[in-house]
């Protein structure tokens, strides 16, 4: 998911081991505050540390969030520094609001209770930000988008006060990553200039950017090199999507399959690209039949024949897709009950679609269809009351 393109892009530090160096150059005589994946801490500063905010990233909630927000409120820090996976990047930046003038915080939190979309005022950021992933495929160290989990879903909010000022890539921080979780990250990457390159609205240079950034990224993570320079460049990639023009265009929601993706994550508890595993190659099958709803079909056509050309790949893009997930070894998700496909569709219409830009023209019905023809574990989804969160939303 990218924010439109505006304002000045972080700048991007990056190396082996170059953390801590970094993060004593830019906080220096400065009021520091940190906050940090709890399974995981980063010592990010070799002298004394700064004021300290652990938090647990399985756990990050609306509650956490405000929780966050309010010590740093209470501390006002002049730089933050945010170092884990893109939930606890996303909760820093929302968080970090609270320094903005007038109630933007409070704005976006409840703004968010009501709409699956926020976005907020224009205004640059109010404190800085240096922001030090430990995950791989987010962006979120370089973007201006915020993911909000609260009682409705995991609710989006854009605007350029998300910004961080700063990102560090440091591949030693992405050494716990398992071979499986690194392709994830290089799967959630890839698809986001997929997404993009669904539309026929496109200049030629993002095209180019988008393929030569695709192609990259299929390239290094299909080569099972687990090396830091190897994790380093699927990083700065990553990063690299949304520095360039790659994401550029006209319609900025034509990364269609994420909309669907979050309400089976939330709905069935599963990771973000686990439950995009599962529906994608649905995604694309629609985008290839012509159903312009969905996405362009010679612009998909394009795209991947493009950057997957020397993969021994089928060309068909759905299948193509597919059997890459498959020689990656992403998991799915158990394939959902009945009623819990009728609910996720349900939700994904209501917060989404039918008159709605982001997925304009589809309705519960279609999301019904793709969720029967998408791409499920062989194990039986055996939990039905663990979407009970998605059928109190629907019944309300």
């Amino acid at each position: 998911m990218s924010a439109e393109f505006a304002a000045r892009v972080p700048t991007l530090w990056q190396g082996q081991g170059i953390t801590r160096r970094m993060t004593d150059r830019l906080t220096a005589g400065r009021e520091a505050l940190a906050i940090m994946d709890s399974s995981t801490p980063t010592a990010v500063l070799s002298g004394s540390p700064p004021m300290t905010i652990m938090v647990d990233a399985r756990a990050v909630s609306i509650t956490s969030v405000v929780s966050i927000a309010e010590q740093i409120a209470l501390r006002k820090p002049s730089v933050i520094i945010a170092v884990g996976g893109g939930s606890i990047l996303d909760a820093s930046k929302i968080a970090s609001l609270v320094l903005a003038p007038g109630r933007t915080f409070d704005f976006a939190i409840e703004r968010a209770a009501k709409s699956a979309l926020t976005f907020l005022p224009d205004a640059p950021p109010p404190v800085e930000v240096i922001a030090v992933p430990t995950t791989l495929g987010t962006s979120s160290e370089t973007n201006s988008v915020g993911i909000l989990r609260n009682e409705s879903g995991h609710r989006l909010i854009i605007g350029r006060s998300l910004r961080p000022r700063h990102a560090i890539i440091d591949a030693r921080n992405l050494m716990t990553l398992s071979t499986v979780a690194v392709r994830e990250g290089a799967m959630e990457a890839f698809l986001r200039l997929a997404g993009a390159s669904t539309s026929p609205q496109r200049t030629i240079r993002a095209k180019c950017d988008a393929i030569t950034l695709g192609s990259a990224l299929l390239d290094t993570a299909s080569r099972g090199d687990t090396s830091p320079g190897s994790r380093l460049r699927l990083a700065r990639l990553s990063a690299a999507t949304q520095r360039t023009a790659a994401l550029r265009g006209s319609d900025p929601y034509s990364a269609r399959h994420w909309y669907i993706a979050n309400e089976v994550s939330f709905a069935l508890e599963a990771r973000k690209m686990v439950a995009t595993a599962a529906i994608i190659a649905a995604v694309w099958r629609r985008i290839c039949s012509g159903d312009s709803r969905w996405g362009d079909r010679r612009s998909l056509e394009e795209f991947w024949t493009t950057t997957a050309s020397g993969l021994a790949l089928p060309l068909d893009p759905p299948s193509g897709i597919a059997a890459l997930i498959d020689r990656w070894q992403i998991p799915t998700p158990p394939r959902p009950t009945p009623r819990a496909v009728a609910s996720i569709a349900a939700v994904a219409e209501r917060a989404w679609a039918n008159r709605r830009p982001m997925l304009a023209g589809l309705v519960a019905a279609d999301f019904s269809d793709l969720l029967r023809d998408s791409s499920w574990s062989s194990q039986s989804f055996g939990h039905p009351d663990r979407s009970s969160k998605v059928r109190k939303e629907v019944n309300q």
